[in-house]
């Protein structure tokens, strides 16, 4: 079970552009008719649609989603902080009536090597929870495994979203930021190859890890093992993930509308 997205030994990585990459700004999410996001077509030189969630119905697809449930763990999720309902995914983030402050999450049940991925998503604002969609190695191998962070909503205003990529067993990682209103619905986008991480934002590049000439020679590309998209709202007190206050509403909810996961065409 995936137990952090970034954390490690080190400390958080700042919330912050790194190896020289400038920030990218979006003046708007790119919504549909119905106020979500905008359904993106298959992507071009992409392989099969290999997974895909609309989040209809009332509850959870189990065949699909594998959700967590470790209350004591750190951080704590919850398997009933995460339902289905009117259309979406819902995590919630709140303190519960034993005054435990938990939040939850799901990882998907396929694993590929190599992937494109979208994502429509928004998160309320409020202090205390980390809202996040990665991908994370079938072997639970981390870091030497790798780890691609598509996009991690960890301060409270939710004006922006770190990108990172994780790999080698020193944890290797470099980080990018991309600046944009994420209480409003956003498609965020990866493709993983053999040879680079491209990040996407409502369909419009933003970073790329591999082809860059500022990032080729890094060696930061995972390729050791197949991966699977995941789902989190991380209750969090640090440096990076900043602690619940007097701001923060009583319950907080990462809305995701739909996921689309293509498999790699070579």
């Amino acid at each position: 079970m995936l137990l952090a997205a970034c954390g490690d030994g080190a400390g958080p990585p700042r919330p912050s552009a790194t190896g020289g990459v400038s920030p990218t700004v979006s003046a708007a999410s790119a919504t549909a008719a119905n106020g979500t996001c905008r359904k993106l077509g298959a992507p071009k030189g992409w392989g099969r649609l290999a997974f895909s969630d609309d989040f209809n119905g009332t509850k959870l697809d189990p065949r699909k989603w594998s959700v967590y449930d470790n209350p004591t763990g750190k951080p704590p999720r919850a398997a009933n902080r995460v339902s289905v309902g009117g259309g979406e995914l819902r995590i919630t983030g709140s303190i519960g009536p034993d005054g435990r402050d938990l939040s939850g999450g799901l990882s998907s049940n396929v694993n590929l090597k190599y992937m494109h991925v979208d994502v429509c998503f928004r998160v309320d604002r409020g202090a205390g929870y980390s809202a996040i969609a990665l991908l994370w190695p079938q072997t639970e191998n981390w870091p030497a495994d790798g780890e691609i962070d598509i996009a991690e909503v960890n301060r409270g205003a939710r004006a922006y979203a770190n990108s990172f990529v994780h790999n080698h067993a020193a944890n290797d990682r470099i980080g990018h930021t991309t600046f944009a209103d994420f209480t409003k619905w956003h498609v965020v986008s990866v493709d993983w190859t053999p040879d680079h991480v491209t990040f996407y934002l409502d369909g419009s590049k933003t970073w790329t890890v591999g082809l860059d000439p500022r990032t080729a020679g890094l060696d930061l590309v995972p390729t050791t093992s197949p991966m699977h998209l995941a789902i989190q709202l991380d209750q969090g007190c640090d440096k990076f993930v900043e602690c619940r206050n007097a701001d923060t509403p009583p319950e907080v909810v990462m809305h995701t509308d739909w996921v689309r996961v293509y498999a790699y065409g070579g």
